[in-house]
């Protein structure tokens, strides 16, 4: 899928919208002002012009490179993203030329990091082509859903797109339009894919382009995210690409555009003089490796810049900003502690209430559950010893284990601070509230009901009717429900997580690891 909905919703994927920004622009005049289609029937008109190979299902989004619809491949039954576009790349010969000859170069690349390219199509005077569809979100639209970024997701954002360009470059592409709207985050993943290739620029020596298509002189791409070499029409390498993705790196960190202003003219004008405040005086969090690695994007000379993507993604690996990975061993060991954790904390409950009531009823009425959880405890215990002990033959130590766990509690807090941020989420916990505090006195009123209408036949002994038995049950039913919507919020930690972090994170944990692990 590619960015990003008009409305999006935290559930569903993300279609791309119009640039919050600005359109790509030319020094030449814009002969053809607007879409591609505009009219009431522009969806159908596509339907029918690519039905031999696509059937469009919705349309995605609209912006300044055309408009861009979810369709199905018929040949392939896979979905793809069919971008239909503007009129300039249909109707004048050379930037038609240019696109086709540049969107088969990138049609070639195979990379984790990189939107493929499947085909490009023409039919009845519409250019378009077809690219894979991403599930999930662009960068653009998670900040303007949330909010400026953690520090994690920007580190994850610089490496991935930084693989993405140095295999670009390495091929002699530049891609001259990185932006927050063309990085994808994919939702199951969180890898970061960059997509849009539409005015890529082949660097290859010998490379020599024809009358009219990408040339030094030419100014194309998107004013906020320019590097100043390409604002100015000179020749550019892959340090220009470097420039931009510094600048989104400080979009991500603050919510908005570092260099701005209220025309084209001005923001280029920046572009050449206005140097990006330093990234770690933006926020607190920055660390001074990361903050360096953006300051150093944004230099105004490309020779100050790194000299290649490739030499970013090294300086990132080596002041070791990207969070290590968890190995799914311990992962989910991580999960069996969790529920272990709470057979613990409800045995020692049990016991507490056995203690209390020991005079009131016989102990072995109430010891005979108890020992029946104190057994599956055991037997719990013993099993996540032993698994302990099969993470130390696969070579993880006993600290190796103790920080993936903090590296599973940190990525919890960080998937509710996401929550906090997100207002459909604030505002449906508030509708889950009020529903619960509704329900409250209403399961009160019909337990209430039942028990008064109770019939007493003896000391201690009271008839109760079906319906007000029917009645009671509902009502402490909703009363339940009502508790567990009010206790568990997505916004608090849950009492397993709580659990967790105080056993196996504290004392008894690490010298339980450290028995088993070594």
């Amino acid at each position: 899928m590619l960015p990003s909905a008009p409305r999006p919703t935290p559930h569903a994927p993300c279609p791309i919208s119009p640039s919050p920004i600005r359109p790509h622009i030319h020094d030449h005049a814009n002969p053809h002002p607007g879409l591609l289609l505009t009219g009431p029937g522009s969806e159908l008109a596509v339907a029918s012009a690519f039905a031999d190979r696509y059937r469009i299902e919705r349309e995605l989004g609209r912006g300044g490179m055309g408009a861009v619809y979810l369709a199905r491949d018929v040949a392939l039954d896979r979905p793809v993203a069919l971008k239909v576009l503007p009129p300039e790349f249909a109707s004048e010969g050379s930037l038609r030329e240019r696109f086709l000859r540049e969107t088969r170069v990138t049609a070639s690349f195979s990379h984790p990091n990189i939107v493929p390219v499947y085909s490009v199509e023409e039919r009845d005077g519409l250019l378009a082509f077809a690219m894979g569809y991403v599930e999930g979100e662009s960068l653009a639209e998670r900040v303007r859903r949330l909010g400026p970024v953690d520090t994690r997701t920007i580190v994850r954002v610089l490496q991935d797109v930084g693989y993405a360009l140095a295999y670009a470059h390495g091929r002699g592409v530049i891609h001259r339009d990185i932006k927050p709207d063309n990085i994808m985050i994919e939702r199951a993943t969180g890898r970061a894919l960059l997509m849009d290739f539409g005015i890529s620029r082949a660097a290859t020596a010998g490379t020599t382009a024809a009358p009219g298509l990408t040339r030094v002189g030419e100014v194309v791409g998107t004013p906020e995210f320019m590097s100043p070499e390409q604002a100015t029409g000179d020749e550019i390498d892959g340090r220009s690409d470097l420039y931009s993705l510094g600048l989104v790196a400080l979009f991500a960190l603050t919510g908005s555009a570092p260099i701005t202003g209220s025309s084209v003219a001005q923001i280029i004008t920046r572009q050449l003089t206005q140097l990006p405040p330093p990234a770690a005086t933006l926020r607190d969090d920055i660390p001074n490796a990361l903050g360096g690695a953006i300051d150093r994007c944004v230099a105004k000379q490309p020779e100050e810049r790194f000299r290649g993507a490739e030499a970013l993604v090294e300086a990132i690996d080596a002041a070791q900003l990207a969070p290590a990975e968890i190995p799914v061993p311990i992962r989910m060991f991580a999960q069996e502690l969790q529920s272990l954790g709470l057979i613990i904390f409800f045995l020692l409950l049990m016991s507490w209430l056995i203690f209390q009531n020991a005079k009131q009823f016989g102990n072995l009425n109430i010891s005979l559950p108890v020992v029946m959880i104190l057994a599956v405890a055991v037997t719990r215990f013993v099993e996540n010893f032993f698994t302990a002990k099969r993470l130390g033959t696969f070579g993880f130590s006993a600290d190796d284990v103790l920080k993936g766990f903090r590296g599973v509690l940190n990525e919890h807090e960080e998937h509710r601070r996401r929550l906090r941020a997100d207002a459909a989420t604030v505002r449906r916990r508030k509708g889950t509230v009020r529903r619960a505090l509704i329900q409250v006195p209403i399961a009160f009123a019909l337990m209430a009901f039942a028990f008064h209408g109770r019939v007493k036949i003896g000391p201690g002994q009271y008839h109760v009717s079906a319906l007000n038995v029917t009645i009671a049950i509902s009502g402490l039913c909703l009363l339940g429900v009502s508790l567990v919507l009010l206790v568990r919020s997505p916004f608090r930690a849950q009492l397993n997580e709580r659990l967790f972090r105080l056993l196996w994170l504290g004392p008894v944990g690490r010298g339980f690891l450290r028995r088993a692990v070594g």
